[in-house]
């Protein structure tokens, strides 16, 4: 069974030392997107409460900010879940005419 933190980990890591041959290299992206739907994943399953950072990415800044995004989004995304068409208008929220 394979632990999808570890994995990003190790992307990141080999993306780390693909950045040293080549600086124009962007295999960073890969890694930091996997982070923030693991942010994402996490903040969908957990129980109320503040999520710590995955071990695996808390001595790396740049994962810890994507994880810590994914959990931001998640969050944003179940604010608006039950909104209708008309709680929309011009990418700012109104207030629901329904509820």
């Amino acid at each position: 069974m394979s632990n999808a933190y570890l994995d990003v980990r190790v992307a990141f890591a080999i993306a780390k030392i693909a950045s040293i041959v080549d600086p124009n290299d962007d295999s960073f992206a890969v890694p930091m997107a996997d982070a923030e739907a693991l942010g994402q994943r996490d903040a969908a399953t957990a129980n109320d409460g503040e999520l710590p950072v995955p071990i695996y990415f808390a001595d790396e800044p740049n994962l810890a900010e994507s994880w810590k995004r994914g959990i931001a989004i998640q969050e944003a995304g179940e604010e608006t879940l039950g909104m209708c068409s008309f709680c929309f208008k011009g990418h700012e929220f109104w207030q629901c005419p329904h509820l």
